[in-house]
């Protein structure tokens, strides 16, 4: 085997260059890897900041205080639609209105029974 070698390379080696080459290559690594994660964490800032949004919009949805409802006892005979027409707002859908008389009733189905008490929203 040999031990030494006469070969040469033929490109001049200088070290200074390939250290500050390897210096400016960490360099450069080190701003992407920064970059990256600030991108990422913004992203889930942004994220964040748009779910945040949406529950608070959810939760700040107007809700039928106690001064907004009236209450009406059930007539033998009268339906959920029939009760909704007679005092939802004159241009408001008469679905809508009913979907409010649900929600603010908790029923469970839309029928009535006479005598019951239904709360009506103000809107």
């Amino acid at each position: 085997m040999m031990k030494y070698s006469t070969y040469q390379s033929i490109f001049p080696m200088n070290l200074e260059n390939l250290q500050e080459t390897r210096k400016e290559g960490r360099a450069r690594f080190m701003q992407i890897i920064t970059n990256t994660l600030l991108l990422k964490l913004l992203i889930i800032v942004i994220v964040a900041w748009i779910a945040g949004a949406g529950v608070l919009t959810v939760f700040a949805a107007p809700s039928a205080s106690k001064e907004e409802v009236t209450k009406l006892t059930v007539q033998p005979g009268d339906t959920l639609w029939e009760i909704a027409a007679n005092h939802k707002p004159e241009r408001m859908d008469t679905r809508v209105y009913i979907e409010g008389i649900v929600r603010i009733n908790g029923l469970e189905d839309r029928g009535v029974q006479a005598g019951q008490v239904l709360k009506l929203p103000n809107f």
